[in-house]
């Protein structure tokens, strides 16, 4: 498995560099900070920009502030361009992350058996931007979308709205990571004291600037002292068209229109500015509005989810329903009535706290953490457990030094047997999904190639790693054991004692108990000095005991099965031989073929059963 530093990332987006737009400054700023981190980073883009009058076809090979751009060919329409060559810009990608829900998305899905990688889609808004083939685009969604995003590990919404569009057809495959911002791109840039409006971004149908520049008419017929800017790239609204609005509603002295200005122009004009104006009718999430804000500029957004979304995250600003010219009159008198108490106690340290939580800083961990995850890098999905992935070393570490800094941790180990189990009961699988679950013999091995193309780094099996783990044992290691039948824990203590003398064994309880003696037991267990509890009481119920009471106990508690039984010469253990090769199950299925044959015969069709489905589903996370 490649390390986080030496992976190579795939950014698969439509529209890049020299392109300018939301979408395509999260790809730039995510491949950024990817780069940061040690990543190589490739974008694969289209070779012409949508809006580009001239046609021209952009390099096939390119950089942008060392990112490398691969760029392919396309024909077709703009909302659906057909770019097959996209497969080979694939060859050497760890990871591709596709950009949008558009070809990109449905060809690399439908072509995933030829190209064989782990794919992650991000759905900036989905195709439903505006009104056009709304029923058309509704049907394609909910059959062929459904298709394709069956082929991508993760899907990460970037909005509240688009959780809500694309869980039914993403399902647990989904995450939500909110449009992150360069806050510190335009910070504290405003002039809060000027009655300036602007609105930057896209000169599009959707943004409805000309809705904004009517509405301007109105607020500057009350109050001569306002004025608006419009500064923007025009993508399907021309600045002549606005122009002429500006001269017919005899506006040319209000308002100025800016064709494309560049980063140091805007900066100048936001810093003659006081409000963010925006009359939007779609976003997918709203990237410019948040730059005003860090810049300082009091939100004025129309009353959209994802707008509203935003207002309640940062704590101010004005929603305004500028479809509807009837309540405009009333929109003037609270825009500037909130807007003066803005101003007021206008404060750069609560502007910048208000902001803060879109930062890349804050969101950068969270695509890491999904790229792990699909990767199996950090933890694996098998059925319904999460395993964790970590050296035999690494895993030893973790639980000594929960015990020796006093620290809750429950640890369990999964199995096919586990698998199994905890997808027949909830209750098992949400005792799991609290503790660090260690890898436990062949059958997640084999599952784990199936799923992530790599087996575990070690089989972390109970019987074995916990006498390991108290080999290695440093310091203070104070142990209880509770669990198997009467006598049998004070055997396996008396094991201990013998192999380990650095070990103290506190205390010892048989597993022959009702839950109304839970109480009684912890406070033996506290009263001993434990900082590290094994529990022997079989599956389920070690982990849902452990589950409910880990969190009281200052140390780690290890659900251990058998453990006890073989510690105390109970249960004979395979050789050395047949524990080499991975058939310690059958040699147990020999020894009990009534007690074990159903779970060891008819569990392990039943857990391939599962796993194949998850493979064929696709769930990773």
């Amino acid at each position: 498995m490649t390390k986080q530093g030496a992976l190579n990332i795939v950014h698969v987006v439509r529209q890049f560099h020299p392109g300018i737009g939301g979408l395509e400054n999260f790809v730039e700023q995510l491949a950024t900070h990817q780069l940061n981190a040690g990543c190589r980073v490739t974008v694969v883009t289209l070779d012409r920009i949508f809006d580009d009058r001239s046609g021209r076809e952009l390099p096939a090979f390119d950089t942008h502030r060392g990112i490398e751009i691969r760029r392919v060919r396309w024909r077709g329409s703009r909302r659906y361009p057909l770019a097959p060559a996209v497969l080979n810009r694939l060859r050497d990608a760890d990871l591709v992350h596709v950009h949008g829900v558009d070809f990109f998305c449905d060809y690399l899905a439908a072509t995933a058996p030829l190209h064989r990688k782990p794919m992650v889609l991000t759905t900036h808004g989905g195709f439903f931007h505006t009104s056009f083939a709304r029923g058309l685009k509704t049907a394609y969604f909910k059959t062929v979308t459904r298709l394709s995003l069956s082929r991508y590990r993760a899907v990460i919404a970037c909005s509240e709205e688009d959780a809500r569009t694309f869980r039914p057809i993403a399902g647990d495959r989904l995450s939500l990571i909110p449009n992150p911002v360069d806050v510190d791109k335009f910070a504290a840039l405003a002039d809060p004291q000027s009655s300036t409006l602007i609105y930057f971004g896209r000169l599009a149908p959707n943004k409805e600037v000309g809705r904004l520049i009517a509405w301007f008419a109105g607020l500057a017929e009350r109050r001569a002292r306002w004025r608006l800017i419009v500064a923007g790239k025009p993508m399907g609204v021309h600045v002549a068209e606005l122009v002429e609005q500006v001269e017919a509603l005899g506006l040319s002295e209000r308002v100025e229109v800016h064709d494309t200005p560049s980063d140091s122009q805007l900066r100048q004009l936001i810093g003659r500015s006081s409000v963010y104006a925006c009359a939007s009718a779609y976003e997918g999430f709203g990237l410019a509005a948040v730059e005003g804000a860090s810049a300082g500029l009091f939100p004025v957004l129309s009353d959209i989810p994802p707008f509203r979304n935003t207002l309640d995250r940062i704590g101010y600003g004005v929603s305004i329903d500028f479809a509807d010219p009837a309540s405009w009159n009333g929109s003037y008198r609270q825009f500037e009535e909130t807007f003066e108490a803005f101003r007021a106690s206008f404060d750069l340290g609560r502007v910048r706290d208000a902001v803060e939580p879109f930062a890349w800083s804050a969101a950068i961990d969270a695509f890491n953490d999904v790229y792990d995850r699909v990767l199996g890098r950090s933890r694996r999905r098998i059925g319904h457990v999460r395993v964790d992935v970590l050296e035999k070393a690494e895993a030893a570490s973790q639980v000594l030094g929960a015990a020796h800094a006093g620290r809750p941790l429950m640890v369990a180990f999964c199995n096919a047997h586990s698998a199994n189990l905890a997808a027949r009961d909830k209750g098992l699988r949400d005792a799991l999904g609290q503790a660090m679950v260690l890898n436990d013999g062949i059958g997640v091995d084999i599952a784990s190639r199936a799923l992530f193309g790599d087996r575990f780094p070690a089989n972390l099996n109970g019987t074995d790693f916990v006498p390991h783990l108290l080999g290695v044992a440093r310091g203070s290691v104070r142990l209880f054991l509770l669990g198997a039948a009467e006598g049998v824990a004070d055997a396996a203590a008396a094991a201990i004692r013998d192999r380990y003398p650095h070990v103290q064994v506190v205390g010892t309880r048989h597993g022959f108990f009702g839950e109304n003696q839970d109480g009684e037991i912890l406070d033996i267990i506290r009263r001993s000095g434990a900082n590290m509890v094994l529990v022997a009481m079989g599956q389920p119920r070690q982990e849902l005991w452990a589950a409910r009471h880990y969190q009281q106990i200052a140390g780690p508690v290890l659900c251990v099965g058998a453990l006890f039984d073989f510690l105390a010469r109970r249960v004979p253990r395979a050789p050395k031989t047949i524990r080499k090769l991975r058939l310690e199950w059958a040699f147990r299925l020999a020894q009990e073929p009534r007690r074990l044959g159903r779970r060891y015969l008819i569990g392990n069709l039943a857990f391939i059963g599962r796993i194949l489905k998850q493979r064929l589903a696709g769930h990773r996370l």
